[in-house]
């Protein structure tokens, strides 16, 4: 199964449960065998114990993940076709996200006073030396520290790691999706309850996940850009609340979006979604009403709402 890594669309999957009981960190220039993979069990993720025990677990984390990273790397290396290429991937792709919510558990406190410590005025992160040592122990590997907006910071791979390590070894499909992940991925989307890019690059988007639709009907990831085009194409449409496409106090399109639209519907004559445009701005010509808006663009776009099951 393939994780979606959206910042604002998530693809929820269970996790392991993981162990809580100390490890025995081996020596550095001990390596993982080729037909062995480490339990999720290697990684302690309680925050508990000093400093150095904390610095100790991540810095284990990151040699761990490393090495599973070599395994796979290997594992690749033998496939006879990409269609193996593929399972490898997803089989990598939630080993690491299991890994990754690992960190995020591991550095919760340092995650919490992260953005504390950006000086304005040199641009830049500026850390005592207690809390550079987190810093630095990342330096060794491909995560990264990211800002999602409002204060909130958290632990990722880079964006081009996925589509780097699997390029030319998965199929026209996959290597589609990993390519225009990352790319979708380099900037931050959105924050704050509004959208962070232009409305032309949101329609690009919704004309990315488009052309996978129309070229890729029977991938394996068709459910997950199908969702990707329905988010994005709904946000370009819609907007998010700081980012209305209208302004709701007088029913007016607002003027950007309009020219965005224009364009979008000028170099995309056959588009789907040109004639979803066409269809929205009748809609909200004739009612400008953002429940009935919202309404109408989630059933043409067939989103389906999402049912949060009772509480025990």
């Amino acid at each position: 199964m393939i994780l979606l890594r959206k910042s604002y669309f998530l693809i929820a999957l269970p996790f392991m449960v993981i162990s809580c009981k100390k490890e025995i960190t081996p020596k550095k220039n001990e390596s993982i065998k080729t037909d062995t993979v480490y339990s999720e069990t290697t990684v302690d993720t309680t925050t508990s114990g000093t400093k150095e025990t904390l610095l100790q677990k991540v810095d284990y984390a990151i040699w761990s993940m490393g090495n599973l990273e070599e395994y796979f790397l290997n594992k690749l290396s033998k496939a006879t076709n990409k269609s193996q290429g593929n399972e490898i991937y997803e089989e990598y792709v939630e080993s690491m996200e299991n890994r990754i919510k690992n960190f995020n558990e591991l550095e919760a406190d340092f995650l919490a006073i992260y953005t504390n410590y950006y000086e304005h005025e040199k641009d830049q992160y500026i850390f005592p030396d207690s809390l550079q040592q987190h810093v630095d122990l990342f330096k060794k590997s491909e995560l990264e520290f990211w800002e999602i907006g409002e204060g909130f910071v958290e632990i990722r791979y880079q964006p081009y790691h996925y589509y780097n390590m699997f390029k030319g070894k998965v199929t026209d499909d996959y290597e589609y999706f990993l390519k225009n992940e990352a790319k979708e991925n380099t900037v931050l989307y959105s924050a704050d309850a509004g959208i962070l890019i232009s409305p032309e690059d949101v329609g690009n988007r919704v004309l990315t996940w488009e052309r996978f639709i129309n070229q890729y009907p029977k991938s394996a990831l068709l459910e997950v850009a199908t969702k990707l085009y329905q988010e994005y194409c709904y946000d370009y449409l819609m907007g998010m609340e700081n980012t209305r496409t209208i302004d709701y106090s007088n029913g007016n399109l607002e003027s950007e979006n309009q020219t965005e639209f224009n364009r979008f519907m000028r170099k995309n004559p056959l588009s789907p979604t040109t004639k979803i445009i066409k269809a929205f701005l009748k809609q909200a010509d004739a009612n400008p009403d953002y429940e009935a808006l919202d309404k109408w663009v989630k059933k043409a776009l067939n989103i389906q709402p999402v049912i949060i099951p009772n509480e025990p």
